[in-house]
């Protein structure tokens, strides 16, 4: 009896350990995220709703490019105000014309992202851009005087999913978590990319045949949180949503917190369309 009493508690045990291997698989929550000596636990998102479709605009730029400003200039006077906060930028520093040299133009704002897109989908003019990486008149790579047409021209439609973004502070060291929830069913397969930008760098750029040594670079990509080519995102059914977890350490780097964003978006992995993007101020995220 008592042997037939320790093979049947095993037998359970087993059991309950397979139950539980299995339905971690479908746990979302809570997510974890351990940031060198400081650890995160997944904050409470509130509810989402009133979710609109956003645009995002990825712009190749590079400090000693003498067209870049008015590119720049094209953004804030008239695309921004046009789509308000529906339209998130990110500056993309890479090619030749980003690459620092000596003297005024010591800064380095290239990153290991921005060079792999640069390299990924060929860009070779500047100043030139992506609007969600879709195609616009058999063209992916957008010239910037065209921008507003190509935006302009999207079909406006509701949206599919929402991206929530809150953050965690504790001294220089900061947890991101990203939370995608579907709207409706999708069918393509999801990649997630979160991204850090700085905005308020004041550093040369060349303009024209002048060089503006007090110039305010804006949307400056920094660095990626995910791996470069984004996390895969396992979401099929309307009301499924997932949470993922990142963190950055701000000791000893230049960059400005106060003046960091967040940015996320799902893109299709298929063929790089960009579905949801959304954009939120670091400090102001903070959740404690």
């Amino acid at each position: 009896m008592n042997y037939l009493n320790v093979t049947l508690s095993k037998f359970i045990l087993i059991v309950m350990i397979i139950t539980g291997f299995l339905s971690c698989d479908k746990v979302k929550k809570p997510y974890k995220v351990e940031a060198t000596t400081v650890e995160c636990d997944t904050p409470s998102f509130p509810a989402l709703d009133n979710v609109i479709q956003k645009y995002l605009l990825e712009d190749y730029t590079g400090h000693r490019c003498n067209n870049c400003p008015k590119a720049h200039e094209r953004i804030t006077n008239v695309l921004i105000p046009m789509l308000n906060d529906t339209l998130v930028v990110i500056a993309i520093h890479a090619g030749y014309n980003a690459q620092p040299e000596e003297g005024l133009f010591s800064a380095d704002y290239r990153t290991e992202a921005g060079n792999a897109y640069e390299k990924q989908f060929n860009i070779s003019v500047y100043p030139s851009g992506m609007i969600n990486r879709m195609f616009f008149n058999g063209n992916r790579i957008i010239n910037y005087p065209d921008w507003k047409t190509a935006l302009e021209s999207i079909p406006r439609k509701p949206a599919d999913m929402g991206i929530q973004i809150l953050t965690d502070f504790n001294n220089e060291k900061a947890c991101i978590f990203v939370k995608t929830s579907l709207l409706n069913n999708v069918s393509e397969k999801l990649r997630l990319c979160v991204l850090l930008t700085e905005n308020n760098i004041i550093s040369p750029q060349k303009n024209g045949k002048e060089t503006d040594t007090n110039y305010v670079h804006n949307h400056v990509l920094r660095t990626s949180l995910a791996p470069i080519l984004g996390d895969d995102i396992e979401l099929s059914a309307k009301n499924e949503s997932v949470i993922k977890g990142y963190s950055i350490d701000f000791s000893g780097k230049v960059w400005k917190k106060e003046n960091c964003y967040i940015v996320a978006f799902i893109y299709n992995s298929d063929t790089y369309e960009i579905l949801q993007v959304e954009e939120v101020k670091l400090v102001s995220s903070i959740t404690n």
